[in-house]
């Protein structure tokens, strides 16, 4: 109410257009009088109004969350939705002063990373500001009865089972026993953390980009590269490849990431590590992290076109093949090739399956596909979703990314080449707009 009340007075100075957004998050009876209170005093303002309600309870089961992150996530997932309904590029947000001490001491008192709220921050394409961080609680609710402004209070609030009330109402007013302006002192400091934080994620943001790549249902860390950082900064990249590859930041500790920096450091090869929501193991070169989850060895069947482009989204990748002739080929330019008239089109992708054997190129002899992966050291968790091409005989002519077989190789007797190549979808996007 009182953000609300600020921007609506600064609307005409600074050309602002304003819309209200709010969320009935489902875990309160009166909710309803809530949202009803907000939709009448947008139409008393003469302002635009998204309303709508979550079942945040839901959220927090389904995806293992505390009740506080869920209610968190479904939160600013609709405020996404609002803005990009208007056509918003920023999202204004009530939190205090208050909020930012209370902040600072909950993270410290969960081991995790003790940076301040950011007054101003990057989110889903816009921008998500907190005009109030400087203005204590007590201040604001002086101005809106000053101002004969009528707000609603959250029952909840008072409700000591939730850790940051019991911060508010317990330990706060204990450590002002002891420190009079104990909160004014934890601002400044949740302020310099907050600067220090927004420096270090742009370096963060920048090594991750040398650091982090992406791969089949995960990412891997290079471990040479990383270890080039600073030491503040190889923990940001770690946790930045956790959040990439579909891990729980919310749940993520110092302990996770100093496990995961370690292992970086001085794995030994084929060593793993479990971390909220994903699984870390140590390759020669890299840390391959992936979600928890076994994924599922997909039973899709692909036809690819001996010209064109095959977007097989059951692997997450998209191959392409054309068809040239010998003459025109270039082997060196990273693409796999084939002898075009040793395969007998249609060209099937699927997942490899049990017993399924090849003749690996060099090879004599034929080998399963599960020892063959075995063999080259190909991570367990990546597995699963290597998918192989045959053609219209079931032979095998490539495990897609790790080998042609040796029956469809290029020989100097070779007329026409296929030439193949395989790409995960973001990457082939990204070659797209280039």
């Amino acid at each position: 109410m009182g953000l609300l009340a600020c921007l609506r007075d600064l609307a005409p100075r600074w050309a602002l257009r304003l819309a209200v957004a709010h969320l009935n998050h489902g875990l309160r009876p009166e909710a309803e009088v809530d949202a009803r209170f907000v939709a009448a005093l947008a139409a008393a303002w003469d302002l635009p109004l998204h309303l709508e309600s979550a079942d945040s309870a839901g959220h927090a089961r389904t995806h293992h969350l505390s009740l506080e992150a869920a209610a968190r996530e479904v939160r600013y997932a609709f405020l996404l939705r609002a803005a990009e309904r208007w056509g918003a590029g920023v999202i204004a947000v009530g939190h205090t002063a208050d909020d930012q001490v209370e902040t600072l001491l909950l993270r410290l008192l969960r081991g995790r990373y003790p940076g301040g709220m950011w007054a101003r921050r990057p989110m889903g394409g816009r921008f998500v500001i907190r005009p109030l961080l400087d203005i204590w609680r007590v201040e604001l609710r002086a101005e809106l009865i000053r101002r004969g402004l009528p707000w609603r209070e959250d029952p909840s609030n008072q409700d000591l089972r939730h850790a940051r009330n019991s911060l508010r109402h317990d330990l706060i007013p204990a450590l002002a026993g002891y420190m009079p302006d104990v909160q004014k002192r934890l601002k400044q400091t949740a302020d310099a953390l907050a600067l220090d934080d927004e420096a270090l994620e742009a370096l963060t943001a920048r090594a991750a980009e040398a650091v982090i790549a992406p791969v089949l249902d995960g990412v891997a860390v290079d471990r040479s590269r990383l270890l080039e950082q600073a030491e503040a900064v190889r923990r940001r990249v770690f946790r930045r490849a956790v959040g990439l590859a579909g891990g729980n930041i919310g749940r993520l500790k110092i302990v996770h990431l100093e496990e995961g920096v370690r292992l970086v450091e001085g794995g030994r090869t084929g060593q793993r590590l479990s971390l909220p929501g994903v699984v870390a193991e140590a390759r020669e070169g890299s840390v391959l992290l992936q979600p928890l989850a076994r994924p599922e060895r997909s039973g899709a069947e692909y036809v690819l076109p001996e010209q064109g482009r095959l977007e097989a989204a059951s692997f997450g990748l998209v191959v392409e093949s054309e068809l040239l002739s010998s003459g025109e080929a270039d082997v060196s330019d990273g693409a796999t090739y084939v002898d075009a008239d040793r395969v007998r089109p249609p060209l099937r992708l699927r997942a490899w399956r049990r017993g399924d054997r090849f003749r690996p190129l060099g090879m004599r002899g034929k080998k399963k596909v599960g020892d063959f992966l075995t063999d080259e050291k190909v991570p367990r968790l990546r597995r699963a979703r290597i998918p192989v091409l045959e053609d219209a005989d079931g032979a095998i002519v490539w495990v897609v990314g790790w080998r042609v077989a040796e029956d469809a190789r290029v020989t100097p007797r070779t007329r026409r080449v296929m030439r193949l190549r395989a790409l995960m979808e973001g990457r082939a996007a990204a070659a797209g707009k280039g």
